[in-house]
């Protein structure tokens, strides 16, 4: 058995040479005529990745949960006849072998938090589009034993002459003294995305019935009156303790859902976007792809967060925090809060602030004294409370230039009149569709 970290130099050398095309870009940019020529089509768009490459990255593929291109092709977050994804052999692994033949078209969108986006031409907003590719509800899909397959098999090469039986690699070769379940780099895939966090709040609005003394069963809209009522924890006991309150032992009500929602069709995750309040929020934890910054994860300590996304995570994964206003948006106390960031970021279904950077949720709204007005918390990693913990959603590198393609569709929170939520965004992904770049470049 050889490991496959013996030949990281090779990979290594392709992240180089990635990294010196990202640095192309901008000039690719300044060439470009908006047309569907070559200079306008220079990054590919969105496909599901193979069942290999899950593999090889420590994740087994048949404990995935609505994995495009196996399920969801229609529904949320598509709507009528739309469909999330399509086969296409000419754009998927006929140009990327890490693929398979699933072009995405849901182009989900949202922020980097504090500025820290690679695309800062937005104000107050720095926008980033992702691809929503499947969900782990634990940390089951994680390998717990070392993949292994075998490369360099050759049948009939120069001219049926060659023959080559090829040999057998592992990830995760515990004769080597690594831990099962590791990645190219050496590293556990599960310590990889926990440096990686992508933020999303539900919704905090519970309808119920408020029915008179004398009413009858069956309880309906028509003999009660249905009310909204705010809710101000998760329906978990894990997530509440974990942050709001760690002597709790029983669950406030009401309280907000956390767990899929079962269909017909098959389960509707608990973040699908109808049931978000805003856009995704993601961190901006990401080191330079060259070590410019002197990020060095072999380091004893490692210096800084030993992680780059586009260079370990390649499988662009995402651990969920969820966080919550813990009042309701006309609180004596925290409402003038929620006021000040609304004011300034516009204001969510629920009511509360939209949220776009960490110090508005770790200081104003989690810092806030004697009481907090917000919280966040991370869901069982057993998959005790039936929702999602992690997503594998890459971010496309740079969604200029082809990236975003004509048959695309925006996935992001709209308003009840059906308009999306943040108008930034939406403005982004319509120029980049139309012209292969941000507005105003």
């Amino acid at each position: 058995m050889k490991s496959i970290r013996k030949h990281a130099y090779l990979f290594v050398s392709v992240v180089a040479v990635a990294g010196l095309l990202f640095l192309a870009v901008p000039k690719a940019m300044a060439q470009q005529d908006g047309g569907s020529d070559a200079d306008d089509r220079f990054n590919p768009p969105p496909c599901d990745f193979s069942n290999q490459f899950y593999a090889d990255n420590g994740i087994d593929v048949n404990q995935l949960i609505g994995r495009f291109g196996s399920a969801r092709q229609f529904g949320p977050p598509a709507t009528g006849n739309q469909a999330n994804w399509v086969a296409d052999e000419d754009n998927c692994r006929e140009k990327d072998p890490t693929r398979r033949d699933i072009r995405i078209l849901a182009t989900t969108g949202g922020n980097a938090d504090d500025g820290n986006s690679p695309f800062t031409n937005n104000t107050p907003e720095t926008v980033e589009f992702i691809s929503i590719l499947a969900f782990l509800n634990s940390q089951g899909p994680f390998l717990q034993t070392p993949p292994t397959r075998t490369v360099g098999f050759i049948n009939g090469g120069l001219q049926g002459v060659q023959q080559n039986p090829g040999i057998q690699i592992s990830i995760g070769d515990t004769t080597l003294g690594e831990a099962p379940g590791q990645t190219l780099r050496g590293f556990a895939m599960q310590d990889i995305v926990s440096s990686f966090e992508a933020y999303a709040t539900i919704s905090q609005t519970r309808k119920s019935l408020s029915c008179p003394a004398n009413a009858t069963p069956p309880f309906t809209s028509q003999n009660c009156e249905p009310v909204s009522k705010f809710a101000g924890n998760p329906c978990s006991l894990g997530m509440i303790q974990n942050q709001q309150n760690p002597n709790a032992t029983s669950i406030p009500q009401p309280c907000f859902e956390v767990a899929d929602e079962p269909s017909k069709n098959g389960p509707i995750s608990d973040v699908a976007t109808p049931n978000l309040r805003q856009n995704w929020r993601f961190a901006t934890n990401r080191n330079a792809m060259d070590g410019s910054d002197g990020n060095n994860p072999f380091g004893t300590p490692a210096v800084s967060a030993p992680f780059g996304y586009f260079c370990d995570d390649l499988l662009g994964m995402w651990i969920i925090t969820y966080f919550w206003m813990t009042r309701p948006p006309n609180d004596p106390e925290c409402g003038p809060v929620y006021q000040a960031i609304g004011q300034k970021n516009g204001f969510n279904l629920d009511g509360g602030p939209i949220i776009l950077t960490a110090t508005e949720l770790n200081v104003f709204l989690e810092g806030h004294t004697p009481d907090a007005c917000g919280n966040e918390a991370q869901e069982d990693m057993a998959g005790g409370d039936g929702g999602a913990v992690f997503l594998i959603c890459p971010a496309l590198p740079d969604p200029r230039a082809g990236a975003i393609t004509q048959d695309a569709f925006l996935d992001v929170v709209r308003l009840s009149n059906g308009t999306p939520q943040d108008p930034v965004v939406a403005a982004a992904f319509n120029c980049l569709q139309q012209t292969g770049k941000f507005c105003g470049e």
